[in-house]
């Protein structure tokens, strides 16, 4: 498994150069569709990169691959979210956390799918939580443009959606924006949106 993600990681950054060119930010609300349209297997549980104290629950369908972060210990946490692999739409997060009496969600594009495409085919790669983990490490260090929307921002004190580079430079990012804006700045629908997430991945 090492090898294989060694030589998938080579692959990745010889092949960014050409990657760049194809940033597509996908529909959000077509990935959660699929999500709810796929059959999930319970796979483990244990330590993701950027998550000290808790533990993720891994859950693998052929296409998709879903990490339920603050999933152990079964407690009551100030945070909770989910890791979301696809070779269609990257790597996805979103995220929930009360911050200074203030109930911050975000969804995020950590990994875009022309990035992501060298190393993960379809059905995606055999991989345990921990060679996933290792793989989103790499590509942390690497510093691969991103996006972000968020319902509320520390800097700008507003809700906000924005990228590591020009939005421009992003197929797809105006609408996508959008998209998450209206998710995130909804309270019922996100709320309907992490319940019925919850509901699925459960152990």
């Amino acid at each position: 498994m090492k090898t294989i993600l060694a030589a998938s990681l080579l692959a990745l950054s010889l092949s960014f150069a050409h990657a760049k060119a194809d940033l597509e930010a996908k529909s959000v609300p077509a990935l959660l569709k699929l999500i709810e349209q796929t059959q999930f297997t319970y796979v483990e549980t244990g330590k993701m990169f950027g998550f000290v104290s808790t533990q993720s629950c891994m859950f693998e369908s052929a296409d998709v691959i879903v990490f339920k972060n603050y999933c152990f210990p079964a407690r009551v946490y100030p945070a909770q979210g989910y890791t979301i692999i696809s070779k269609e739409f990257g790597i996805i997060e979103l995220y929930e956390e009360t911050m200074d009496s203030v109930l911050k969600r975000d969804i995020s594009i950590s990994q875009f799918p022309a990035i992501l495409a060298p190393y993960v085919n379809s059905p995606l790669p055999d991989l345990s939580l921990t060679d996933y983990s290792t793989m989103i490490e790499k590509m942390y260090n690497r510093y691969f443009p991103g996006c972000w929307s968020t319902n509320y921002s520390f800097y700008t004190e507003t809700k906000d959606a924005n990228c590591s580079k020009p939005t421009d430079t992003f197929i797809g990012f105006a609408q996508w924006a959008q998209e998450t804006q209206d998710i995130l700045n909804d309270e019922v629908e996100w709320k309907a949106l992490i319940k019925s997430l919850n509901a699925k991945f459960k152990k």
